[in-house]
């Protein structure tokens, strides 16, 4: 974290002060306060600054799992794609054996309307996929709103602490303005 101190001053001369005047300055007593609530203002964007990589990293980790899901959800459509595969392999076995043994009819349209009822799963299980994939890219939608409102807020404490820093600048100069406003009223009164 940033540590802001005020330098002590010291006069090279102390009988540049006015007689019966103390030897060491006074110092601004609203110089202190000022510090502390800078001091505040940085910390408080420090702080904002370490929640944002928390949230982030926390992103990182649920684009991970959503990664290993799409990864899950293949190798289901792979192994899907297999067995529809199998299916109709079994299909055409079938069909061969219906056209060479006329025997076997009603026990190959029974294995047939199985087959049917394989595929009309195999579909179910598709449409399930489906809905997943889905669901898949809604989450990606709602990481991408996030990364939106992280980066405007990343640019929101930028623009604080420009403006912070604009003041301090200010504040800085003004102080060095009014110290040679104070040598050259006791060069004046000495001369």
């Amino acid at each position: 974290m940033f540590q802001l101190r005020t330098l002590d001053i010291s006069p090279v001369n102390p009988m540049l002060y006015f007689p019966g005047a103390s030897v060491w300055p006074e110092e601004y007593k609203g110089k202190s306060q000022m510090e502390k609530h800078m001091q505040n203002q940085i910390n408080n964007i420090e702080k904002q600054g370490i929640k944002n990589g928390e949230e982030i990293a926390g992103l990182n980790l649920r684009v991970g799992k959503v990664e290993q899901q799409i990864t899950h959800l293949t190798e289901v459509a792979t192994e899907t794609n297999l067995r529809v595969g199998k299916l109709e392999h079994q299909m055409v076995t079938l069909t061969d054996a219906v056209t060479d043994i006329g025997v076997r009819v009603s026990k190959t349209e029974q294995n047939i309307s199985r087959i049917d009822g394989h595929l009309l799963r195999i579909d179910d299980r598709l449409t399930h996929i489906d809905k997943r994939f889905e669901q898949i890219d809604k989450r990606f939608e709602q990481v991408d709103a996030r990364f939106v409102k992280i980066e405007a807020s990343l640019s929101a404490m930028q623009a604080m602490f420009y403006n912070l820093m604009i003041q301090q600048t200010r504040w800085i100069i003004s102080m060095m303005l009014v110290l040679v406003g104070v040598t050259f009223t006791a060069a004046r009164f000495i001369h």
